[in-house]
């Protein structure tokens, strides 16, 4: 029998990508990822859920933001505004501590997933932390409604990768030029990797 699709094929599909491990569990399936810039600190939680018969992946990106008793129903509505725009993942909520986290939980048809499925479904989850880092924040000390909130985010997000593509273009070159440098550490910017992830999502929602 085949080996079940698990923690090495990811490994693979990662290094593809380019991205670097924080850290790897293999006896709980678990590939963690740490991602740093303009949006903050925040992990990415990559694992195999076994359920009985059926086998899933799991994203996970925890502690995205906290939800209090301050201007709390409008919070719980902007995550849920969120939750219909996106197609891939979905906010959810702790009620014991107010953690927000997004998740995605994808079956493994076939006990597999393809690298192009996996690079969708992990492009388009980091597009969303990265878009919506700061919508709680906005609507609890920034005093905007929730859809002032939402059309903020959504708008410095799309700004914000207009400028890193017009960077990546006028530092292409010089890039070329300069000898390669050893790893650094284990934390990536999200901005190194968010402009290729949005041209290849716009380029499957066309």
């Amino acid at each position: 029998m085949a080996d079940h699709f698990g923690i090495p094929q990811l490994k693979e599909y990662l290094a593809k990508m380019g991205l670097r491990l924080a850290n790897v569990d293999l006896e709980q399936e678990i590939i963690e990822l740490a991602f740093h810039g303009n949006h903050g600190q925040w992990r990415m939680i990559i694992g195999i859920q076994q359920s009985g018969e059926v086998r899933k992946l799991m994203l996970i990106a925890p502690h995205i933001a906290a939800v209090t008793k301050k201007k709390r129903l409008e919070c719980l509505e902007a995550l849920m505004a969120v939750n219909y725009r996106i197609a891939m993942g979905k906010f959810g909520l702790d009620l014991d501590d107010g953690e927000v986290r997004l998740e995605e939980a994808i079956p493994l048809a076939d006990d597999s997933v393809t690298f192009e499925q996996f690079q969708l479904a992990l492009g388009a989850m980091m597009q969303t932390v990265a878009m919506y880092h700061s919508l709680l924040p906005r609507i609890v000390y920034g005093d905007l409604s929730v859809l002032d909130a939402l059309n903020v985010c959504e708008q410095e997000f799309l700004q914000e990768i207009n400028e890193i593509e017009q960077k990546d273009m006028t530092t292409d070159a010089t890039m070329l030029e300069q000898p390669t440098e050893p790893e650094g550490p284990t934390e990536l910017n999200v901005n190194d990797v968010l402009a290729e992830i949005t041209r290849m999502l716009e380029e499957h929602t066309e």
